[in-house]
């Protein structure tokens, strides 16, 4: 884990402990043996622990209109599409354990034309598009209205977990192991995986973790699916109490008017796009405003430098991963409005 010092499982208590409980029982895979984790990146902040495990189990792991091996193969394909090798690995290993049998490389390589089941190409292939806003496969989306909360929540839960994952775990795989053990380790890690995806989940039995909050108005495709709707908004409203102390209004609307001119590219290896997008703010804001907007829109750049010069001005560990989920979030957000089918939109 980079920069931040995450609450190790033996060392939790209250909604921390509560919710490691819940992602050994049903997702099974906590942290890998580096100590890697998307839900221990988000320990020094309970509130977003629960919020981000909330969306994963309610949208992903419940299985409704789609298959659990459906739904984690746009994973793969969403963290493909933004460089994520971890979650691409992890995601394409769960898929196989779910059902989509042999398929893992094809998924992890984007292969897709090896993967037999069309409906499972067809969501894939959607999946990768999903940061080229005028791509055809999202004018044309291969799912309806009633399976579109799940995809598309699907699809923002990863676009938001990809960058948490790339700033604070770096680019690197999931680990398994000692290279002479990782063979066996990987069965280990399937076989284990294989039998939390065979246990029964129902909607809602998260929504207890935050309190009841309103889904705001661009996530209103979610509204079919009550579960997700409500995981979604809990969620979104923790992030924004959370960014209080963490990124000042000013900072925050600089990374909003970068993602509202965005068309999903990476920004420019140069930094001059860094420094005009901070440029006018107060001295105190330029770190932060520099860290929130990498977070967003190139995450993988994120690195100690930045890193130092937000906590010189704005503190430790708890703002930094709050600055970092709300610009992550927003940038998930900004994907997720142009991913939603014209139908749907129009109701």
């Amino acid at each position: 884990m980079r920069f931040i010092e995450a609450v190790r499982p033996r060392a939790a208590d209250g909604l921390v402990a509560d919710v490691y409980g819940e992602v050994r029982h049903d997702f099974a895979l906590l942290r890998d043996p580096a100590g890697n984790s998307p839900f221990m990146v988000h320990s020094a902040c309970p509130e977003l622990l629960a919020g981000v495990w909330s969306v994963l189990y309610e949208t992903v792991l419940v299985e409704g209109a789609l298959r659990r091996a459906d739904k984690e193969a746009i994973a793969t394909g969403v963290s493909r599409t933004n460089d994520c090798p971890f979650c691409a690995e992890a995601h394409a290993l769960l898929s196989e354990v779910a059902g989509a049998r042999g398929e893992r490389s094809a998924l992890i390589s984007g292969a897709l034309d090896r993967i037999p089941d069309q409906r499972r190409r067809e969501l894939a292939a959607w999946a990768a598009a999903t940061r080229e806003p005028k791509s055809e496969l999202l004018r044309r989306p291969p799912f309806g209205p009633r399976e579109a909360p799940e995809v598309i929540g699907t699809a923002l839960g990863f676009h938001y977990i990809n960058r948490m994952v790339e700033v604070f775990q770096g680019h690197a795989g999931m680990s398994v192991g000692p290279a002479p053990l990782r063979g066996a380790s990987m069965v280990l890690v399937g076989q284990v995986a294989r039998r939390a995806v065979r246990r029964e989940r129902a909607p809602g039995r998260t929504l207890h973790l935050l309190p009841d909050a309103e889904l705001p108005d661009d996530l209103r495709w979610a509204s079919p699916a009550p579960a997700i709707a409500s995981a979604l908004a809990r969620f979104v409203a923790a992030v924004e109490r959370g960014v209080e102390d963490a990124l000042s209004p000013p900072e925050r609307e600089r990374v909003s008017s970068a993602l509202a001119d965005w068309d999903g590219a990476d920004p420019p290896l140069h930094g001059d796009w860094l420094e005009r997008a901070a440029h006018g703010l107060e001295p105190s804001s330029q770190a932060p405003a520099r860290l929130a907007l990498l977070t967003a829109l190139a995450p993988y750049r994120v690195d100690d430098v930045a890193v130092e010069a937000f906590r010189r001005v704005r503190g430790g560990d708890r703002e930094l991963v709050r600055a970092a989920a709300w610009s992550a979030l927003a940038a998930a957000r900004r994907i997720a409005s142009w991913l939603v089918p014209q139908s749907l939109a129009a109701r």
